[in-house]
Order: C-alpha cells, then sequence, then structure tokens
C-alpha cells in the first residue's frame, strides 16, 4: 500500500507538472499575442476553441500517463481498456463497467482525486481568459 502511495504521489505530480507546462505555455503565447487575439469577435473566439482543445490535450496526455502506468503494472491486460478506465476515472464519470483488481484502488482513487483537480485548474483558467477576452471587446466597442 505504502508502494501504491508513493507512486500515485510521483503521478500527481507528473500529472501537476505536465497541466502547469501546458497552461503556463499558452499564457506566455497569449501575452505575447495578446492584441491579435482581440482584433474581432471572430479571433475571439478562434482563440477560445484553441484554448480548449489545448486543454483537452493536456488532459488527454495526463489519461494517459496515467494508462501507461496502470498497463506497466500490469493492472489491466492492454492499452484500451487501461486507458478507457483511466479517462472514466480522471473525468470522474465511474460507470464502474471496468475496474481495477482490488490493490489498485488506492490509486484509482487518487487519479480521481488528481481529476477534479485538474479540470477545476482548467476551467478557472478558461473562465479568466475569457474574463479577458470579454473585458477586451468591450473596451473595444464601447464608445470612447
Amino acid at each position: 500500500m505504502i508502494g501504491q502511495l508513493l507512486a500515485g504521489l510521483i503521478l500527481v505530480s507528473l500529472t501537476v507538472a505536465i497541466h502547469g507546462c501546458i497552461l503556463g505555455w499558452s499564457l506566455h503565447r497569449l501575452q505575447q499575442n495578446i492584441e491579435k487575439c482581440f482584433d474581432s469577435f471572430l479571433q475571439s473566439v478562434f482563440l477560445l476553441c484553441r484554448l480548449a482543445i489545448l486543454v483537452i490535450f493536456a488532459h488527454m496526455l495526463e489519461i494517459m500517463l496515467w494508462a501507461i502506468y496502470f498497463v506497466w503494472q500490469h493492472s489491466f491486460p492492454d492499452l484500451a481498456s487501461a486507458s478507457y478506465f483511466s479517462a472514466v476515472t480522471y473525468a470522474t464519470i465511474g460507470y464502474g463497467d471496468i475496474v481495477p483488481p482490488p490493490e489498485w484502488r488506492l490509486t484509482a482513487a487518487m487519479e480521481g482525486l488528481t481529476g477534479i483537480l485538474m479540470c477545476a485548474w482548467s476551467g478557472g483558467y478558461f473562465f479568466a481568459v475569457v474574463s479577458v477576452v470579454f473585458r477586451e471587446l468591450r473596451e473595444l466597442t464601447s464608445p470612447q
């Protein structure tokens, strides 16, 4: 159990690092190109679409990290079932049609908690960007 806890903490740390790197990179890019992003309504919508795709990409990478770990530890027979289980667990959907062996339930629970945290972080980040987009568009369209 201690080994699972330590492995889970490493996976949590890697997940947070991946998420932080991707969101940090996108924030850096946004700051560099802030003027171009708000030239029109369509450019703002395109920015939000790109951001949503990037955030989903980050989540998919993180889900695959956990899935690869589960396969490596032989808790699932193949990457397809481990990926499905990992996605359902990370997103806290919890269908229950595929479950880990009893000895891997702690790690699976840690993945679910990490997924909640990463989704909340993404939601907060997306909300912050939407707030900036709204403020910039309002300033562009308000009478001077």
